[in-house]
């Protein structure tokens, strides 16, 4: 089955998205929110298919501000029954946003998804240390490191804290991915997508049904069947997300 826990399911056509979710490999898709319209879209997706779960949170853009925090955390409690992860949040120096303003937003936003006992979804673009310096205190949480392109120092210290990395399928042609997913335990890998974006094929927007190409890639990194890898990934997911 297809895990992706990191995905952008706002940014379809109703008729794309039926589409695409109609795939019977597809268990699990987080559609993850950027801002205030973004978590209501896809809190209204969440409630129409089964299948696509909802994840909250402020993406660093240009025109972010600290009062946008208390609408999330009002929108967070009022809908926390379909909260099933807070992202994607996190820290983006190529933004222009004020940095501090991202930061303190940043920990408000960790501090949410403890109180709600739920995973992180981290984003950062060269900010990772600043990034794995403020989730050191925050190292009891599930921690998932999305499409981490960090230096491997940091990527250590990443595994020894207990985070998760989710993996894009841009893995089939990314060194870096490749050489991450051979050094860190199998068990700490997850499978997203970033649909629409970052897709494995140049002529085509992303979409879940391309982590098969991803699961073909691990299978063979780790050298075992594609079956196995799939069974691996299923499993780390459903601890990631205490599925039963």
């Amino acid at each position: 089955m297809i895990y992706d826990v990191h995905a952008h399911m706002d940014f379809f056509k109703e008729e794309e998205l039926k589409s695409i979710l109609e795939d019977s490999k597809i268990a699990l898709v987080i559609s993850n929110s950027v801002n205030m319209k973004s978590c209501e879209n896809n809190l209204e997706l969440s409630k129409k298919y089964l299948k696509l779960k909802l994840a909250t949170g402020l993406y660093p853009e240009d025109n972010l501000k600290l009062t946008d925090f208390a609408k999330l955390k009002t929108f967070v409690k009022n809908n926390k029954k379909q909260v099933f992860a807070i992202g994607e949040i996190g820290l983006d120096k190529q933004e222009k946003c004020d940095f501090k303003i991202q930061e303190k937003i940043f920990i408000q936003e960790l501090e949410l998804a403890k109180e709600l006992n739920v995973p992180s979804i981290i984003h950062t673009r060269k900010a990772e240390r600043e990034v794995i310096d403020i989730l050191e205190n925050f190292k009891e949480q599930r921690i998932i490191l999305h499409c981490f392109s960090g230096n491997f120092k940091l990527i250590k210290r990443a595994v020894e804290l207990g985070f998760y990395f989710s993996i894009p399928a841009i893995l089939i042609r990314s060194e870096h991915f490749q050489k991450l997913v051979a050094e860190v335990p199998r068990d700490r890998i997850l499978t997203e997508t970033d649909s629409p974006l970052l897709s494995p094929y140049k002529d085509k927007p992303n979409q879940p049904a391309y982590i098969r190409e991803t699961l073909k890639k691990l299978a063979e990194i780790w050298k075992i069947s594609e079956k196995e890898a799939e069974n691996q990934i299923e499993k780390n997911t459903r601890h990631m997300f205490s599925i039963k």
